[in-house]
């Protein structure tokens, strides 16, 4: 299971998607709908030293969701979104890899529609290319995500699902149960999670302000179109830090954190280093042609809004 926990990082984009749906499984007596749609745009920076060379990691999203149908009034609420999402790798005086900006584009979909106030059901999927684009776009460019989430409202302070996810990407194909819930403690705490991927703690200083701990694991993969030989990125990352949330009336929302990771990987390998169906005891058999692994602190902005 633990070489397994990257992907769920490279799922949680998603999944906090579909937890957002979660929303709509309230009472027929409403009197607004939810905010559902919104953008956010977030930007992290780690200085890496490893292996004599000292470089600096940028990685910026830009992610926007759009509901395209939402019934909130009926006995079955119903809920179709969809959206874009824009994450970036790039490198600052890098030399080994041989392209230092990589961007990705994923595209996802989601149909949720809730059996009643406490039960919920989820279908989600997404398509996405990444890639240092220095060549055209080709069908090996591009990672498939496909899931259900089963989604239980137990009260109004608690809330907890489980998505069954099929993932295929460059290092192989996947199947994964991926547990997480939303947990309102008391009035100042809150507890937040998609296990074993990502857990937040916030205590509310003010109406608008929280202070918290954070813990997540991150993970992607580029297409790198350098040499002859076809190969991909693939960056992990283990972090924990300190986070700051402010909301400036109930649109707006900033956000900082400041932490450091436990586990940093950014790697290469060829194409054809991809493993069976579900062999999670052989990533580590991957051979890189190209490895950093170096902790580093890490230094998070973001900015959202919801409409």
């Amino acid at each position: 299971m633990k070489r397994s926990i990257f992907l769920t990082g490279m799922l949680l984009p998603l999944l906090s998607y579909s937890q957002s749906a979660d929303s709509i499984t309230r009472s027929r007596l409403l009197t607004a709908a939810p905010r559902l749609g919104g953008v956010t745009i977030t930007n992290q920076v780690a200085p890496i030293n490893a292996n004599g060379n000292t470089f600096t990691m940028q990685l910026p999203v830009a992610d926007i969701g759009i509901p395209l149908y939402k019934n909130f009034t009926s006995k079955h609420p119903v809920l179709i979104k969809t959206g874009l999402r824009y994450q970036g790798l790039l490198l600052s005086n890098e030399k080994n890899i041989g392209s230092t900006n990589f961007h990705s584009i994923t595209v996802p979909l989601l149909f949720s529609y809730s059996f009643s106030r406490a039960t919920s059901i989820t279908l989600l999927g997404s398509v996405s290319v990444g890639s240092d684009f220095k060549r055209s776009i080709e069908s090996e460019d591009m990672q498939y995500m496909a899931g259900v989430r089963i989604g239980f409202r137990q009260n109004k302070s608690f809330k907890y699902g489980v998505t069954f996810a099929y993932i295929n990407s460059y290092s192989g194909e996947y199947l994964l149960p991926l547990p997480d819930f939303d947990w309102t403690i008391n009035k100042k705490l809150s507890f937040t999670g998609i296990l074993p991927a990502r857990a937040s703690l916030k205590y509310k200083l003010s109406a608008a302000q929280s202070l918290g701990l954070t813990a997540s694991i991150g993970g992607s993969m580029y297409r790198l179109h350098e040499g002859e030989q076809a190969q991909y990125l693939h960056l992990r990352q283990n972090s924990g830090g300190l986070l700051y949330d402010l909301s400036l009336g109930k649109r707006w929302k900033f956000s900082l954190i400041a932490g450091h990771t436990f586990m940093q990987k950014l790697e290469t390998f060829n194409m054809d280093q991809k493993i069976p169906f579900n062999k999670f005891n052989e990533l580590d058999d991957r051979k890189p042609n190209v490895s950093y692994s170096q902790n580093s602190f890490i230094f998070q902005g973001g900015i959202s809004y919801q409409f």
